[in-house]
């Protein structure tokens, strides 16, 4: 999976890792969800955190209910597992009750407040300094095909999903970004784009995550596509979400050795953003993209989805406050296997799939530790993946 002007982590390049699905999906509204945990009381914390994992939420799971359940689950199992489908419900809406019932805005504040918005992040993306950042990562992958036991051997990466789980633990990292000159990039640059492009690694990390994906909201603006969607409460105050439709270049951050990208044209992107009406400042930002690729490593074209949050908040670094991310989700689809039209109907008519099989994965990372970067500025990074033997999921 490549990257859309917005960075898209540790999805960019995940292999393709998925079992045969439980046979019902359940689909939990967050009042359900909330009436499960309640009457899960004396369930041990594996049993919970796979039965969480193995359903699908239909509404967004916000901070204040997220915290609310988490006080109530057993263990570090059952609360990463409510993270990760928390993670994967980010780009739905909240439930009803949860939606502030003030008036929308007049169209003249609408517009006054998008303009207060594009000049906050010009000033906020050039206003930043040099600094570095630890960012850790975390990946789950599955699937989103129901897959016979039998071909498991013909995939790859397939021992990281059980088979009566939707989805399973595939890596964790910490790393360090450097932000200088107006780009991140990472501390030991060599060791991490040689863990991107090693296809055998259980997860890749990106980059693009600070004044890039801000520099894109005035081209969102700019564009037109932009109409009011809600007001909504957070633990900040009262933010105004707009929802958004634009054409965005897709591209990957990737500079894999010997490897040269196709330009590829703008592909209409869509999301929302959550902004503080005070100052303009942006909170929370999603884009979702679906499309088809033709990439030179892979070789035909294909087709992939990818959604991407970022929340940004205060920071302290060098003595001074900027508003920077702390936390990053991605959530991505594609084909399983990249094979030849003809190989892969044999595939399917082999296992008997009425359909081509899909992966799907939910990632997130988590940002702090920010300092300030000065020339003699010695940093010690570190890109520590679990080895396989240590990628066990909930049990």
């Amino acid at each position: 999976m490549r990257n859309l002007g917005v960075s898209l982590l540790l999805i960019a390049l995940l292999p393709p890792a998925f079992a045969a699905k439980p046979v019902i999906t359940p689909k939990l509204t967050v009042a359900q969800l909330e009436q499960l945990v309640a009457t899960s009381s004396g369930v041990k914390d594996g049993n919970l955190a796979k039965q969480l994992l193995n359903l699908v939420l239909t509404e967004r799971l916000s901070d204040a209910s997220f915290a609310r359940l988490e006080k109530d689950l057993p263990g570090p199992k059952s609360r990463e597992a409510l993270r990760v489908i928390a993670d994967e419900s980010a780009f739905l809406d909240l439930p009803a009750s949860e939606i502030p019932s003030k008036p929308a805005p007049s169209e003249a504040d609408q517009t006054a407040l998008l303009t207060k918005v594009v000049d906050y992040v010009t000033r906020a993306v050039q206003k930043l300094p040099d600094f570095y950042t630890t960012r850790v990562t975390i990946a789950y992958v599955g699937t989103a095909t129901r897959i016979p036991p039998g071909a498991h051997n013909s995939i790859p990466h397939l021992s990281l999903v059980p088979n009566d789980e939707r989805l399973a633990l595939a890596g964790k990292s910490t790393t360090v970004i450097l932000y200088r000159n107006g780009r991140d990039t990472y501390a030991d640059e060599k060791k991490a784009m040689a863990s991107e492009c090693d296809r055998s690694k259980p997860f890749t990390i990106g980059s693009g995550e600070f004044g890039e994906i801000l520099a894109s909201v005035p081209e969102i603006v700019t564009q037109g596509n932009v109409s009011w969607a809600n007001w909504e409460q957070d633990g900040t105050g009262l933010l105004a979400v707009f929802r958004y439709s634009a054409m965005l270049p897709y591209r990957s951050s990737l500079s894999c050795p010997g490897e040269a990208m196709p330009i590829q044209e703008p592909i209409e992107a869509n999301g929302a953003f959550a902004v503080n009406p005070e100052d303009g400042s942006i909170l929370r930002i999603t884009r979702s993209v679906r499309g088809v690729f033709a990439w030179p490593d892979i070789g035909q074209p294909h087709w992939e989805e990818d959604k991407s949050l970022l929340s940004y908040g205060h920071v302290q670094i060098g003595g001074e406050s900027y508003l920077c991310p702390i936390r990053e989700v991605i959530v991505g689809m594609g084909p399983a296997l990249y094979l030849p039209p003809a190989e892969m109907r044999r595939f399917d008519r082999n296992f008997g799939l009425s359909e081509d099989p899909v992966w799907d994965g939910v990632g997130s990372a988590t940002f702090g530790q920010y300092h300030l970067f000065r020339g003699d500025t010695h940093i010690l990074p570190g890109i520590s993946p679990l080895p396989a033997t240590q990628l066990q999921g909930p049990s």
